[in-house]
This record gives structure tokens, sequence and C-alpha cells, in this order.
């Protein structure tokens, strides 16, 4: 395909997505009582997924951990944060009595979050392994979110709104003028002093370990 890659960084970004998580389920709690458990146990998914990706970088950066077969390290934060929210999102766009539209609009919602995903390989961000583990976990907490949010929908206006123009913004604005803060920098130097290490462990040393060879025992002579 002819697009940039780099335009789905943003929506599977911690930076855009948790503060939508944040707003759109306050809001929904706010106005709609009866989601209030549904929210807390949606945010409570979300968290839980957000910190074993966080654990999952710090004990590699800090301890070198990972399956090095798999160059597998840890899960791909930006392909978790697609898909436990992006399906949800525009799942709840659509009142639950049409359930075919909802069903429709949760779909699309992963195939959005699967591109996210694929960005991170063609972005060599990340390998194909460590893309499928945050598959993996976003698949479990987006369809639990979708689960316990089943009966509920966004503030007609408000959440329809914000939804469409947060996907509008990050599919259209120019990818190259888009300066993220740099959270992975912050793992590797907290996993580093967390371990006692002056710098953190990095990928190529992680890849390139090789057993040292083996000397040949010695001749024993005529």
């Amino acid at each position: 395909m002819s697009w940039d890659w780099r335009m789905f960084v943003l929506p599977g970004s911690a930076w855009l997505v948790l503060p939508l998580v944040t707003v759109l389920g306050a809001v929904l709690a706010g106005r709609d009582p009866s989601a209030r458990g549904p929210v807390l146990r949606w945010w409570a998914a979300i968290a839980a997924a957000v910190l074993l990706v966080a654990a999952s970088k710090i004990a590699f950066y800090g301890w070198g951990t990972g399956v090095r077969a798999w160059d597998l390290t840890c899960f791909s934060g930006h392909t978790v944060l697609g898909l436990v929210f992006w399906p949800v999102a525009l799942a709840l766009l659509v009142p639950p009595r049409y359930r075919g539209w909802r069903v429709s609009m949760a779909a699309a919602g992963w195939v959005f979050a699967g591109l996210i995903g694929a960005s991170r390989v063609m972005l060599r961000a990340h390998p194909l392994s460590e893309v499928l583990a945050g598959a993996l976990l976003g698949v479990i907490a987006g369809g639990y979110g979708l689960h316990v949010l089943r009966r509920h929908r966004w503030p007609r206006a408000w959440g329809t709104g914000v939804v469409a123009v947060c996907l509008l913004v990050t599919l259209w604005l120019d990818p190259r003028s888009m300066h993220l803060p740099d959270s992975e920098r912050w793992f590797a130097q907290i996993g580093a002093t967390l371990a006692g290490n002056e710098k953190p462990v990095s990928r190529r040393a992680f890849k390139d370990v090789k057993s040292a060879p083996s000397r040949g025992a010695p001749k024993v002579p005529p």
C-alpha cells in the first residue's frame, strides 16, 4: 500500500488513547449512573493491560528478559492501546438495540486497531512476535470492554463528535509534524535504574548474544 504507516502512530499512542478513555468514560458515567460500574471495569482492564506493557518493557531494559528465539522482549504498547480503545469507541457510537450495526462498528474498530499493530512492524518499531503478544493482550482487554459496556452508548452528539474528530485528525494529520514524548526512553531509564545498571539493555545486545566457542581438547602427542 502507498500510505504512510506513520499515520497510525498517534491513534495507538498513550498520549491520545488514555485521555480519550478517561474523558469518554467519565462523561458516560456522569450522564448515565447505570454505566458507572461498567466504565470502572473497563478502566480496570485497560489499567491492567497498560501495567503489563510497562512491566514487560521495564523488565527487558533492566534485566534483559524475553524469549530470544522468538525475538520477543515486551508487549507492543501501541497494539494493546489500539485494541482496547477503538473497537469500544466505535461500537458505542451505535445504540445497543441496533446489534448488527454495533457489531459492524466494532469490527471496523478491530480492523483499524489491526492496522495500528501492522504499522509497528512496517515501521520496524517492533518485531512481529511483540505485535502478536500485544494483540493477544489487547483483544482480551478490548473484548472485555465491549462485553461490560454492551448495554451502553456514548452521549449522542458529544461522544460522536469526539470520536469522529479524533479519527479525522489522526488520519489526516501530517505524520512528519507529530513530535510525541518518547515514553520508550523513560521505560529504559526506569529499567536500568531499578536493575542498578549504567545503561539499559539494548535490543541489539539481546539479539547478538552468542555462546562462547568451545575449545577443543588438547591433542595427545603420539
